[in-house]
This record gives C-alpha cells, sequence and structure tokens, in this order.
C-alpha cells in the first residue's frame, strides 16, 4: 500500500480534531468538576487539593505542547506543502 502526501494530510487532520475535542472536554471537565476530581483523587492518592490543582495544570500544559508539537505543526506543515 502507497501512501501519498494527502493521505498524511487527511490523518493529521482528523488527528488534530480529535485530539482538540479530547483536550477542549478535559479543560472543562478540570474547571468545572474541580471538587470532585480533587475528592477522588484525594481518597485514592491521599494528595492535598492544592497537590492535585498543580497536577491538573501540569497536565493541561504538556498536553497542550504534545498537541502543538506532534500533531498541528505536521498537519499545518503538509497542509502548506500540498
Amino acid at each position: 500500500m502507497e501512501v501519498d502526501v494527502i493521505t498524511f494530510k487527511e490523518f493529521f487532520m482528523w488527528m488534530t480534531v480529535v485530539n482538540l475535542i479530547l483536550y477542549t472536554w478535559t479543560a472543562v471537565m478540570c474547571f468545572t468538576a474541580k471538587g470532585w476530581i480533587q475528592r477522588v483523587h484525594g481518597k485514592l492518592f491521599g494528595l492535598a487539593p492544592e497537590t492535585i490543582n498543580a497536577f491538573l495544570y501540569g497536565y493541561l500544559g504538556v498536553y497542550k505542547i504534545f498537541f502543538i508539537v506532534f500533531v498541528l505543526v505536521p498537519w499545518i506543515t503538509l497542509t502548506i506543502i500540498s
């Protein structure tokens, strides 16, 4: 099976859409259900609410960086060259 630039472009386009939806849903859940997340993770792992907030902030930041570098930039690059 031969894969061309158009196939890669479509693949990264759909990967961008799916990851953007997942990131948005995760961010909304982190902000709207923060109390519930803190209670659940506090009971499961014995973490303080401040620690959980730091982890959530770090998680969203790392996810955004990986999304931009490994999903969005390749799609934009393939869109430019095709």
